[in-house]
């Protein structure tokens, strides 16, 4: 379903933008290729597209809540509530999110896989407009998987099977959804295994869709700043040393309310 829908957006904003070019004079064959290339390529379009993903997923869940489980539709019930510390959570999402990156950028170097220095790349968007479309687009696309998999799909899944297993499920669901759209390797696997098993119990022990939505955002973003991409050894370490650490603090709390 949820990939249909990115099916349907993408056709839409073609045939729109093909419509626009026509309109101006251009050649059916030429307005084609032009609307194919600046809703993939451009970053203006990936923006555009992003936020036409993101109102579609906010349909779906509007419509699986009130028609299909027949009951009220709440923002809070997706992790954005806009009156419990929003702007304190976007900020740890980016503390978080540059923390995961740079800790995995360090442990790339002690490896020798990353080489110093590593330097952002403002190259690849020639003007301010063109940043500001390719920032928009890692959030919006960041976002609208957040809400549909943590925010209804988890929370569904957890109070169905447990906390644990709620998670876990989602998190392969999530991977495997990756996988469909981009091609990942056994590392590759694992990485985003580790990562959205610590964002899916962040968000189960904090419900704040804007922390976990920001700190996707940025380990999106990031990586094309920097032009580091990786899959490998040194995501895993430091995603796994992350997700420990949560883990750890859970269990703690949990056992220090039974002992009260």
């Amino acid at each position: 379903m949820t990939i249909l829908l990115i099916v349907i957006s993408r056709i839409s904003l073609i045939l729109v933008v093909q419509q626009i070019y026509i309109l101006q004079g251009t050649p059916l064959n030429v307005a084609s290729q032009n609307a194919q290339v600046f809703v993939s390529e451009s970053s203006e379009g990936q923006a555009i597209a992003s936020a036409l993903d993101l109102l579609l997923i906010l349909l779906l869940v509007l419509f699986l809540v009130t028609r299909i489980e027949k009951r009220e539709f709440h923002l809070t019930d997706l992790g954005l509530n806009i009156q419990r510390n929003t702007l304190p959570f976007f900020g740890l999402g980016v503390i978080i999110g540059c923390a995961l990156f740079f800790g995995a950028t360090l442990v790339g170097v002690f490896l020798g896989t990353i080489e110093l220095p590593v330097n952002p790349d403002f190259s690849q968007w020639p003007a301010l407009t063109t940043l500001i479309a390719s920032i928009t687009f890692y959030v919006l696309n960041s976002f609208w998987q957040e809400i549909l998999f943590r925010g209804y799909l988890q929370t569904q899944a957890v109070n169905r099977f447990g906390q644990y297993t709620g998670i876990i499920l989602v998190t392969v669901i999530f991977v495997i959804f990756h996988g469909l759209v981009q091609t990942l390797t056994l590392s590759g696997i694992l990485t985003g295994f580790l990562l959205f098993s610590f964002i899916g119990f962040l968000y189960d022990k904090i419900k704040s869709l804007y922390l976990v939505g920001t700190i996707h955002a940025v380990l999106n973003f990031l990586p094309a700043l920097f032009d580091t991409w990786w899959q490998g050894l040194e995501a895993s370490i430091i995603y796994g040393i992350a997700l420990l650490l949560l883990i750890l603090v859970i269990y703690k709390q949990i056992r220090e309310s039974k002992e009260i």
